[in-house]
């Protein structure tokens, strides 16, 4: 009994243990930042249904647009010839559409500068032109600063402003400016007549006294009569302000754009710089509702408040905040990369061209904003951005090497003699002419990849 007493005892222990508790706003975070933007309009949807704290600011006016600003200001620029064929064919029609309007179309502007402009360059120059031509719009101006243009290709500044020099030589006449000024004083480059002389002078230092049809006053500067100015006015209103819109405004180097996807980001450039546009639901749209807000208020500055309608009203607001912060963490996010994006691939976000892609990877990416990995995986997984060219990519263009060699192969083989197509050996040698060394055999993997023809088989079809 003694031996059994004294192996009976009692011990106490005090045991200590750490948990991970996950803050539901950075869960709700990293579940918004994944969301494309038709995914995240419906859950938009769907918290409006839930949480009555939380409500959504519609405008009750629709935004005025474009069009009807241009009929307002310069009804004309609407107003079609009845001989337009082009236009009248554009409408939308109830009969069975003419098999002749699916036919190829002509040659487009950017290919029709193409011609003109390498062949009378040297080779070193030929990267600068086709970059060059890709800044060109469909409206026929330079939208890239020519500063740019040289910095993004490597060039001296010197040589950069000599190409464009030959460019704005090229027809159509007026090809190439920055400005409607510039576009104009191309076109009367070279006049012959007095008309043509006074309508350059007119143009160059007089333009808003034209805009305006200041007659008088340019009639006593120049001192000539009041018929003189006016020929002069008509010389002037036979140029073309937007010289490139008679190609039309496809590119045939461009593959065609899903009508169905929508860009989630949207870069572009316009007379202010570089703009990043972030597409869907917007956290200046959404607020609490006004009575949840004023109630919240009351309880809290109440001492003995309700206890179910104090925790009803806070889970409510404080759910609605958290959603809409969000939202706004969710687009600084988007911006940071689409800011990183314009600064890391200016080239390629200008014009569209595969030839200017540079690798980049998520991990370098997320290094240089300082954020984690999987915050850019989330905010770029399936979803697209819409370049300054117009085109829509997804963003898994920019992590993957090997599609830039792919593009690079469908825009050379789009461009070749259909009579006498390209080898994958000449392909090679096409691609090392612009920087790219891959051998024979890679030229077949990733023909194969995208499905397309061998030059043989391309000849026979």
């Amino acid at each position: 009994m003694k031996t059994l007493r004294q192996g009976l005892g009692q011990s106490q222990r005090v045991e200590t243990s750490t948990t991970l508790r996950v803050d539901p706003r950075v869960v709700l975070a990293s579940y918004l930042l994944q969301l494309n933007q038709a995914e995240l309009e419906q859950a938009l949807e769907t918290e409006l249904n839930e949480n009555p704290a939380l409500e959504r600011i519609q405008d009750d006016q629709e935004p005025i647009q474009d069009e009807a600003i241009l009929k307002a200001v310069a009804p004309q620029e609407l107003r079609t010839s009845s001989d337009d064929y082009e236009f009248r064919r554009s409408l939308p029609q109830d009969e069975e559409p003419d098999w002749l309007d699916f036919a190829a179309s002509g040659t487009s502007l950017w290919d029709h500068l193409r011609a003109q402009l390498i062949p009378s360059l040297p080779a070193s120059l030929h990267l600068l032109g086709e970059y060059m031509i890709e800044c060109i719009d469909e409206k026929g101006y330079l939208t890239t600063p020519i500063e740019e243009i040289a910095l993004a290709t490597g060039c001296a500044l010197e040589h950069a402003e000599w190409v464009l020099a030959q460019l704005q030589h090229c027809e159509p006449s007026g090809v190439g400016a920055t400005t409607l000024q510039e576009c104009l004083l191309l076109q009367l480059r070279n006049p012959e007549t007095l008309e043509q002389k006074l309508a350059r002078a007119i143009v160059k230092g007089y333009l808003d006294d034209l805009i305006a049809r200041r007659t008088l006053k340019i009639t006593r500067r120049f001192r000539v009569m009041p018929d003189v100015v006016e020929a002069a006015f008509q010389e002037v209103l036979q140029l073309s302000p937007y010289p490139g819109e008679a190609f039309g405004g496809a590119r045939t180097t461009k593959a065609p754009k899903a009508q169905s996807v929508t860009p989630d980001l949207i870069l572009r450039r316009d007379e202010t710089g570089w703009q990043v546009d972030i597409k869907g639901v917007d956290a200046n749209n959404l607020t609490i509702n006004r009575a949840y807000r004023k109630r919240f208020k009351d309880l809290n500055s109440m001492e003995h408040a309700p206890k179910d309608e104090k925790r009803h009203i806070s889970v409510y607001v404080q759910r609605a905040q958290d959603f809409i912060g969000c939202v706004q963490q969710r687009k600084r996010t988007m911006r940071k990369i689409g800011e990183y994006l314009i600064e890391h691939q200016p080239s390629f976000v200008s014009t569209g061209s595969y030839e200017f892609l540079r690798p980049l990877t998520r991990t370098k990416m997320a290094e240089d904003l300082g954020i984690h990995e999987s915050t850019v995986s989330r905010a770029t997984m399936d979803k697209y951005v819409q370049l300054a060219s117009g085109e829509i990519v997804p963003f898994e263009v920019f992590f993957k090497p090997a599609l830039r060699i792919q593009k690079m192969i469908e825009e050379i083989l789009q461009h070749e003699n259909p009579d006498n197509p390209l080898s994958d050996e000449a392909i090679a040698r096409l691609l090392e002419k612009k920087g790219v060394t891959v051998a024979r055999r890679t030229v077949n993997k990733y023909r194969d990849r995208t499905k397309l023809l061998s030059s043989r088989k391309r000849r026979s079809a």
